[in-house]
């Protein structure tokens, strides 16, 4: 049996330490227990983007970069040994409503407190990610886990068919990291959806029961996670069926690795020898991850040459006139946030 994708899916990139949301126009520190993020040229959630289509070429060089740099970045400042959940709202269509506030240690109090802060970063996620796109998304809740670790996370509610977006108020530092960590969780909401995976029942309200989820799996006659059956025609099944068969029974057996220090020795080893398939190390993580992360590079950067299979990995989106469709929808608002 193949160790199972938990329900919630997260991304963790390199983070800059500062307690403060750090987008183009300066660090904006804690004033008072609250952030405040510049905004976007001529943009608020309800504006359209102002960026003429011409431009958006350039801009795109300049997002190529901010993803290097995402990658690239450097973590200091100290963690927290727990993952506090700070406060979960309603989503109704751009608006965050009845927060509900669970009970935090002291030392995470203030930002439970900072409701512009957690506003503000809503903003962002309405500002960038089409109203469209987002029909599938409930819940927001804010938490932390310090510096570092998980940036961002999606998991399906109570109710499959909807999902909850998640975001570490002090991790969303900068304009990188916060960016690159939304489009990749939009890839897994685009690509794990009920209109992409067939939720199995029993699997969703048994999680730990490992001989119904051998049952599910062994049903499914398509790539199988732990939100259920993948679509025949589904993104996520041809993107496994064109990349994954001729290595997925090697990460197989190190997606078994019960060791955690050995399951990342055995993953590195796996990255390393097939490099060239993977767009970055964290794609080699499970087929999951590889298409969200190939999503993310889809929208920031350029078109590639297609010489590699993580090109054609890139290029596959290409292939959708509904995604390419979404790019320049996405860039347009992401580039007015440049200027």
């Amino acid at each position: 049996m193949s160790k199972r994708t938990p329900a919630i899916i997260a991304l963790a990139f390199a983070l800059l330490g500062t307690a403060c949301l750090c987008l183009p126009g300066g660090l904006l520190p804690f004033v008072g227990g609250t952030q405040q993020l510049p905004s976007a040229q001529a943009s608020t959630a309800a504006a359209e983007p102002t960026l003429a289509e011409e431009q958006i070429p350039a801009c795109v060089l300049r997002l190529d970069q901010t993803l290097y740099e995402a990658e690239n970045g450097s973590s200091s400042g100290a963690q927290l040994t727990n993952e506090f959940p700070l406060v979960t709202y309603s989503v109704e269509g751009d608006a965050i409503i009845r927060p509900e506030y669970p009970p935090v240690p002291g030392q995470v109090a203030e930002y439970q407190q900072d409701v512009a802060g957690q506003q503000e970063i809503w903003r962002f996620v309405t500002d960038v990610i089409p109203a469209d796109q987002r029909t599938w998304i409930i819940h927001f809740e804010v938490y932390t886990d310090g510096v570092g670790g998980s940036l961002g996370a999606v998991e399906q509610t109570d109710d499959p068919h909807y999902w909850r977006l998640q975001v570490d108020l002090i991790d969303a530092g900068s304009f990188a990291d916060l960016s690159t960590t939304l489009i990749h969780e939009l890839g897994h909401l685009l690509t794990l959806n009920d209109s992409q995976v067939t939720t199995d029942q029993r699997v969703f309200l048994n999680p730990d029961d490992d001989r119904i989820y051998q049952q599910a799996e062994a049903a499914c006659s398509t790539y199988f996670v732990f939100e259920g059956c993948s679509r025949p025609d589904s993104y996520l099944n041809l993107f496994f069926t064109r990349f994954w068969t001729d290595i997925y029974d090697e990460w197989l057996a190190v997606d078994q690795e019960e060791d955690r220090r050995v399951y990342e020795e055995r993953l590195d080893a796996f990255y390393q020898a097939y490099a060239l398939q993977f767009v970055s190390s964290y794609a080699a993580t499970s087929p999951t991850e590889d298409i969200a992360e190939s999503f993310m590079y889809f929208i920031f950067s350029p078109r590639p040459s297609g010489e590699t299979i993580a090109d054609q990995k890139v290029l596959f989106f290409y292939e959708y006139p509904e995604m390419v469709d979404l790019r320049q929808r996405i860039l347009e608002h992401l580039c007015t946030y440049l200027d």
